[in-house]
């Protein structure tokens, strides 16, 4: 019985000085962060917040000057920032808003695969890739899914996103990022046997969101029939699955694209 006690006790003292990433604190500004936040939000005097209910119905809170929010999205779009507080309430910034955003380096040990998301609705992300249509950058839309363009490092703590042109004849190119462009994203492991039939015709999505009809790759896609049968990349993004075709066709972008998931069932895996 002594013996055992004392082999509980050393496991609790393990557990307590090496916590796993789950349970491990993250402290910035005297405050605990937690995953998927990218700031804190306070405002310069007392104010009403709002947020629209499920029934349509709006929803205010009175907040107190210098009251602390966690904020866990950030819109950009015609000119103007909004910012999704805790609770589920949405702030436009203004004079009145105090937004500190958490190091990009902190945000992303939360992860253990990050997929990065460019959110900026005003603000292109162009890649370094070079095209023969288009002035030497590769413009991508809104929600873009940028980790099969380049890679993102932490940089004397700037996050900078960097391009090997290698292949053309250049070097390693870098690019400061505004981390707040950046929403991260765990992505969800699917099975990679698993197979997949289209149950309406669509196109070859090459990022997991929103398309924008003028991007290069998105050009030059594939039209996906009913019917098709797609097979699983491994993972998912959001709602929409990566997957390539199962038996892949000269006319067609055969690189990993994505497809929402309202419009696959699955069929089956290879095993069957």
């Amino acid at each position: 019985m002594k013996k055992l006690f004392i082999a509980f006790l050393a496991a609790f003292v393990f557990a307590v000085v090496n916590p796993t990433k789950s349970e491990a604190k993250v402290m910035y500004d005297g405050a605990e962060i937690v995953k998927g936040q990218t700031g804190k939000m306070t405002f310069s005097k007392d104010v009403k917040v709002y947020k629209k209910n499920d029934n349509g119905q709006f929803e205010s809170m009175l907040v107190k000057k210098g009251n602390y929010f966690r904020v866990y999205n950030i819109e950009k779009y015609n000119g103007q920032t909004y910012y999704w507080m805790s609770s589920g309430y949405r702030v436009q910034a203004t004079d009145l808003t105090v937004f500190m955003a958490i190091p990009f380096e902190q945000r992303v040990q939360f992860y253990d695969n990050p997929a990065y998301m460019w959110i900026n609705r005003d603000k292109p992300f162009y890649s370094f890739y070079i095209e023969h249509d288009s002035l030497g950058t590769h413009a991508h839309s809104y929600y873009t899914y940028l980790n099969l363009w380049g890679d993102f490092k932490i940089e004397q703590g700037e996050l900078v996103n960097t391009y090997d042109l290698n292949f053309v004849g250049g070097g390693i190119e870098r690019k400061k990022i505004d981390p707040t462009d950046i929403q991260i994203i765990e992505p969800q492991p699917v099975n990679k046997d698993t197979l997949f039939i289209v149950t309406k015709d669509t196109v070859q999505h090459i990022k997991p969101y929103l398309i924008n009809n003028n991007d290069y790759y998105q050009r030059i896609a594939g039209q996906l029939k009913a019917g098709t049968v797609l097979k699983s990349e491994g993972f998912k993004i959001g709602n929409y699955y990566a997957v390539n075709l199962a038996e892949p066709q000269p006319e067609f972008y055969t690189r990993t694209f994505f497809i929402p998931q309202s419009y696959v069932i699955e069929k089956a895996t290879l095993e069957n």
